[in-house]
């Protein structure tokens, strides 16, 4: 084979291989990521009303049963 050739599908088979990483990598993300907020999305719906649950502190804070006027307040 050419040396030339060789190198050629060498690198074209790098490449490919480095597209289905990435492209495995972020599936896998994505799907770990729908995976934690369907486990919040449960915590939340067996929450009482008025609780609040503060997921990563000082980044979102989720108050169950509240009204609109008590966000306000807050």
């Amino acid at each position: 084979m050419d040396p030339v050739l060789g190198g050629g599908l060498l690198t074209l088979w790098g490449l490919l291989f480095r597209l289905l990483h990435i492209w495995l990598a972020s599936r896998t993300e994505l799907r770990r990521t729908e995976i934690q907020q369907q486990g919040l999305s449960e915590r939340v719906r067996h929450l009482p009303p008025g609780s609040r649950l503060m997921e990563r502190p000082g980044s979102v804070e989720i108050v169950t049963g509240a009204q609109p006027a008590e966000f306000r307040r807050g």
